[in-house]
């Protein structure tokens, strides 16, 4: 075969039978330790594979990738912001400077230590002295009301204030960016984006027939960009913070009018307009001794004192016990922020896995939104994101912490650039943050922002000093060499990630770069001396540069975990092994795989900083890794009569791979694409994202987290309805099975059914399919031309299911090959034109060929 820079000489292979394969001798494989099924699969797949109608479907997304977030103390998330501030935004500019700023770890939580205690010292200083005054005056006035709505003002006037008095107050190093206000939101939706537009070369998400194609929520506040008010009502242009404060508190009227008339034209508030949103639950009103807290003297101490805490002092003074529900909820609340810290767990029954969960099919409104009707009376706070978020979809109506995730969701795609997002939830007088990004959530317990005034005033300046990396728009500036060419590029308006709270959070486009092109000059004026400048200009107006797809190109972005192998770094061991142990038959990988151009990872924003700052889990860690290759094309480009064909040479690469020490992971429909060229088409094995590197000949992973691990439509049936704990090894023929899920998609055209629900109900949905799908006949609904494939696709499934359920119960020994030619006998494998056929299915690297620097060695505990 040819080498990796060379392709094919012959045209496609021909439909031709091969000679009688060979029968595989006998072999036995060690077990393989593996974790559990909730490791690996999940979040790893691609984006939501189908976006449902029912709104339950999305709450139990929502409460799926909420499940398990830690919960920390307010206070130690404000220091752990300004030490990601620091990293993020102070550090890089004093480099620049050649400043020598201090790096590391230790140097931001030295800056976040100082820097807190500064902010806290102005926050309790303001929070003394008479202006905080209007700021107290707008807290009664809030609490003392039970409706949201009455309070929406209050709370907003309050808010900027805060904004107002410290525009210009300097905090240590921190200057205010005055880039924002708040905003009363409600009832205004704000709609997001096409749910399936991540870019016009992403097909992962495939949407149901009259799925909505745009959410709508409704947020309560909003902290909007200065620059959008300033479009939305032009003539107000040249205002400062204070006016525009005064027009979105006094004249809010004026401004929901020019919002509406705004819309006629298409200038609507969206979702990368904003900052940060805010949830407002309001159930009670506050007595005055509540309110009275407001008139103390605020120090570093009492800052950290509730009405419940001082109740509980007031008690144990008395040396008396005290049932006050809010004392119980307060050590409930402990008692469970500690569990969540350590890995424990609360004696509350949960759902054993995050695949397996059920919800209530209740119906709900189509924007999702829980309006004033779920507003929570309780006096105790929010015990933990995972106990208050998996009661939605049980009630019918998202919780505020899962409304919250909602909005999350939106906020991480408004832009495909987008690394964070950080969401307020208001419940009564109980403040806490929720800080969303690829790896997931972290919530805060709650605050009491009337005893606690001072620690809602810090919050609000640190937030008033985010630059735009930390408010989570990175704009990152673009740029590649590819094929020796300095590259500057951007992305389409509509390139942006799939709709998931965490993982991956994958873009794909084709770029956009710079080209020189010709336009129509103006009129020339007059010939005369007098004018020949002009005419000079003018003929130099006939050239103007716009942006143009570059078609060769295929850009990804995708958030990956920092455990697993960079892709182009998969790929580039692939092609070296391939070269090294297939030598002449090298090309049967090389001309199968993706041919990176350009890849490139950024650790400034990676989940494990603000995690590693929290002395939280840094397990999961995921950065942004961005790649340019060449542009391959979707198995929907493939004729019928070839698709076999294409097949096969992308389970010939699948297997060798595996031999040399390579294993897939993920094969799914999207995932399995072809290569163009003038010798025609050829199968590409893609997306190398949740690949592993192996010893070569190795049987399975032994890295943790890799079992399991796939896009649920086309995982293996063993693999989606194994058992939680049980052990499992990821073999070679699980990602076989996959392609054979593939045939079946490409056959059907798309299979609803492998869509939806849990992955143990897929696993039940699959064994259905392939018992009854030759009975029932070819459905009405299939890819034209595909005729002749379903009989012998529906008799490879059945026989490949007794197989591998004979080889599980022990009835049968495991054989690669013996996989392979089951599935030879029902759709054979094409013979090459030039007849240059060897038997690959024998291959296997020998033990005393393997390097030394090929051998992966795993660390075990």
């Amino acid at each position: 075969m040819p080498p990796e820079t060379a392709t094919e000489t012959n045209p496609p292979p021909s439909v031709n039978p091969p000679e009688k394969l060979k029968t595989p001798p006998n072999s036995t494989t060690p077990k393989v330790a593996s974790t559990p099924l909730n490791q690996g699969t999940a979040h790893n797949s691609r984006a939501r594979t189908k976006m449902s109608m029912n709104i339950n479907d999305h709450i139990q997304f929502i409460e799926e990738d909420l499940r398990g977030s830690p919960v920390v103390e307010f206070q130690g998330m404000l220091k752990a912001l300004l030490a990601l501030l620091y990293i993020r935004e102070i550090e890089p500019t004093l480099k620049e400077k050649d400043e020598g700023a201090a790096q590391g770890h230790d140097a931001a939580k030295k800056f976040a230590d100082n820097h807190y205690n500064i902010l806290i010292a102005e926050a309790i200083k303001f929070s003394n002295d008479k202006r905080s005054a209007d700021l107290k005056n707008d807290l009664r006035d809030a609490f003392r009301s039970k409706l949201e709505t009455t309070r929406y003002p209050h709370i907003i006037g309050g808010l900027n204030s805060i904004l107002c008095h410290f525009q210009n107050v300097e905090i240590g190093q921190l200057e205010a960016s005055n880039d924002s206000v708040f905003m009363v939101n409600d009832p205004v939706p704000i709609k997001s984006a096409d749910v399936s537009a991540s870019g016009d070369d992403d097909y992962s998400l495939a949407l149901s027939d009259g799925s909505p194609r745009i959410t709508k929520r409704k947020p309560d506040f909003v902290t909007p960009r200065l620059q959008w008010l300033q479009k939305l009502m032009p003539d107000n242009k040249d205002f400062g913070l204070d006016d525009w404060v005064t027009t979105v508190c006094r004249d809010s009227e004026d401004v929901l009018a020019a919002r509406k008339e705004a819309s006629k034209e298409g200038i609507r508030l969206s979702w990368n307009d904003i900052t940060q949103c805010w949830e407002v639950k309001a159930g009670k009103t506050l007595d005055e001794a509540h309110l009275a807290f407001l008139n103390k003297r605020f120090d570093n101490e009492n800052i950290l004192v509730t009405p419940d805490k001082e109740a509980m002092r007031a008690a144990n003074k008395k040396g008396k016990k005290t049932h006050n529900t809010q004392i119980k909820s307060m050590e409930f609340i402990n008692k469970r922020t500690m569990e969540l810290r350590s890995g424990g767990h609360s004696k509350a029954k949960k759902r054993s896995c995050e695949d397996d969960s059920e919800v209530s099919r209740k119906k709900l409104k189509p924007d999702g939104s829980s309006g004033n009707a779920g507003a929570s009376g309780s006096d105790g706070p929010t015990a933990s994101v995972e106990s208050r978020a998996s009661s939605s979809s049980s009630s019918g109506k998202p919780t505020p912490e899962v409304q919250c995730g909602f909005y999350g969701v939106e906020l991480l795609r408004s832009s495909w650039d987008r690394t964070h997002a950080i969401v307020m939830l208001l419940d009564n007088e109980r403040l806490s943050l929720r800080w969303h990004d690829s790896q997931g959530c972290i919530a805060t317990t709650p605050i009491d922002i009337v005893a606690q005034l001072p620690l809602l005033v810090a919050m609000i300046v640190l937030f008033q000093r985010f630059g735009k990396r930390m408010q989570g728009a990175v704009g990152w500036s673009l740029q590649a060499e590819v094929d020796g060419e300095n590259l500057e590029y951007s992305l389409p308006d509509d390139a942006r990630s799939g709709w998931e709270l965490k993982g991956r959070r994958l873009v794909t486009a084709t770029p956009l770069v710079p080209s020189e092109v010709q336009v129509a000059a103006p009129p020339p004026p007059p010939a005369s001396s007098r004018n020949r400048a002009r005419r000079t200009a003018a003929n130099l107006e006939q050239v103007k540069t716009e942006l143009k797809p570059r078609n060769d190109l295929f850009f990804k972005l995708s958030w990956r975990e920092e455990s697993r192998d960079n892709e182009a770094y998969i790929v580039e061991t692939a092609k070296e092994r391939a070269k090294h142990y297939l030598g002449n038959r090298a090309g049967d990988v090389l001309n199968h795989l993706p041919n990176i151009k350009h890849s490139k990872n950024d650790p400034l924003f990676s989940t494990g900083l603000i995690r590693g700052f929290l002395d939280t889990s840094k397990n999961g860690a995921r950065v942004p890794s961005f790649m340019l290759s060449e542009k391959l094309y979707k198995l929907d480009d493939v004729e019928p009569a070839d698709i076999v064909a294409r097949l096969w040479e992308i389970i010939r690469c699948l297997y060798l791979l595996w031999q040399i020490g390579i294993a897939h992971g993920d094969v799914s429909y999207w995932n399995l694409m072809i290569r163009k060229n003038n010798n025609g088409a050829y199968g590409v094995v893609n997306d190398f994202d949740l690949a592993t590197i192996m010893t070569p000949g190795q049987a399975s992973p032994t890295k943790q987290g890799f079992e399991r691990t796939g896009t649920k439509p086309f995982m293996a049936i063993a693999l989606l309805q194994a058992e939680l704990g049980e052990v499992i090894q990821r073999r070679w023929a699980h990602d076989l099975e996959s392609v054979i899920w593939c045939l079946a998609w490409y056959v059907l055209v798309v299979v609803v059914d492998w869509q939806e629900g849990t992955y143990r109900q897929v696993g039940l949905l699959k064994r259905d399919w392939v018992a009854r799908a030759g009975l029932k006949g070819l459905p009405t609904e299939h890819r034209t031309g595909t005729e002749h494939l379903w009989t012998p696709l529906t008799k490879a499934a059945y026989r490949w299911n007794q197989r591998q359920d004979d080889v599980a119960n022990g009835y049968s020994e495991y054989s690669d090959k013996t996989n392979i030619e089951l599935i030879h006998s029902f759709l054979p494998c094409p013979k090459r034109p030039g007849g240059e056929e060897w038997d690959w299915m024998d291959f296997k690297v020998k033990e005393e060929d393997i390097r030394k620097e090929d051998r992966v060695f795993v660390k075990t505990e």
